[in-house]
């Protein structure tokens, strides 16, 4: 089937083509670069031995594992596009099975630090809820899920060979499988995210209006506010994802133009180098870590260099 698919198929290689895939390339390694070096701060340092650190740490996870996808599936297409023929289709319907894997898991990651942050405000008495354990568990399952969902995406043939792209993704059409895809992968980690958001905001107006220990109205606006940070996180991947969501939409009522996952890919891998960026500066044990020389280096000076100035 390969050999009659490849006979009776002109690939046409446009000036673009390579740039790009090196583009993505380059962000694809910075992006799995950071991330590592996030891990390694937070494996490191018992500061970071917590569970919103371990919530933090299986999103980075998650973007670590999507960056590696985004950055096979670019040598995979830019070696295909240097000799302008069809790859191995096997192996790039696997790529594409980990990727919407990748894609579940990194969305659902931000769920599950959303709903840490309302148990917290709304069952602070439900300790093992908070527990290390339960989290751990709740991560493993999300992960176990996430594998389901592209390996249920795979086993159905649904992921094709787009030879245009050089790429293997679920085709864009108005069909069950595209809808569930949309569903299961974003609508749901979403919406719940902004559902959570919605209930811990009324749950915190509730509490402000009665008497209410000072303390806990702070923690309960503080977590309220750490949400917001997720919400953050999740906006900036819908929004540096418009481009394919924008496709999708105009396949529904026509064919969406020719190259359109290339573009695509583009804006998601942004979007997770982006977000990799913004988890350095919303997780405080790392903002900590990386001003910590500077502190060490004021503290360190001897007194002579320390004047202070009377006015």
């Amino acid at each position: 089937m390969n050999n009659t698919l490849e006979n009776s198929t002109i690939i046409h290689i446009e000036s673009w083509f390579i740039p790009l895939d090196i583009i993505i390339i380059i962000i694809a390694a910075l992006s799995i670069i950071l991330g590592i070096i996030f891990l390694l701060i937070a494996a490191t340092h018992r500061t970071c031995w917590t569970v919103p650190m371990l919530l933090n740490c299986d999103s980075c996870l998650e973007e670590i594992t999507f960056s590696s996808i985004l950055l096979l599936m670019a040598i995979f297409s830019i070696q295909h596009d240097l000799q302008a023929n069809i790859g191995d289709a096997s192996y790039c319907k696997i790529l594409g099975m980990i990727s919407y894997a990748g894609a579940t898991g990194q969305n659902y990651s931000f769920l599950l630090m959303a709903l840490y942050r309302y148990i917290r405000v709304v069952y602070p008495t439900r300790l093992y809820w908070q527990s290390m354990r339960c989290q751990l568990s709740l991560v493993i399952v999300k992960w176990i899920f996430s594998f389901g969902v592209g390996l249920s995406m795979y086993l159905t043939d649904q992921i094709v060979y787009n030879i245009n792209n050089q790429i293997c993704q679920i085709p864009l059409s108005l069909s069950a499988i595209m809808i569930y895809e949309t569903i299961i992968l974003y609508m749901i980690p979403n919406a719940g995210i902004f559902g959570i958001y919605m209930q811990l905001t009324c749950y915190i107006r509730r509490i402000s209006a009665r008497t209410t220990v000072a303390n806990n109205l702070f923690h309960a606006r503080r977590e309220l506010r750490l949400i917001q940070r997720t919400i953050v996180l999740s906006c900036t991947l819908i929004t540096l994802g418009i481009p394919y969501i924008t496709f999708m939409l105009i396949s529904f009522v026509t064919t969406p133009p020719k190259y359109h996952f290339r573009i695509a890919l583009v804006g998601i891998q942004i979007a997770v180098l982006i977000i990799i960026i913004m988890m350095y500066s919303f997780t405080q044990p790392i903002k900590n870590f990386i001003r910590k020389p500077t502190t060490i280096s004021i503290a360190v000076l001897p007194r002579r260099y320390i004047t202070t100035t009377f006015s």
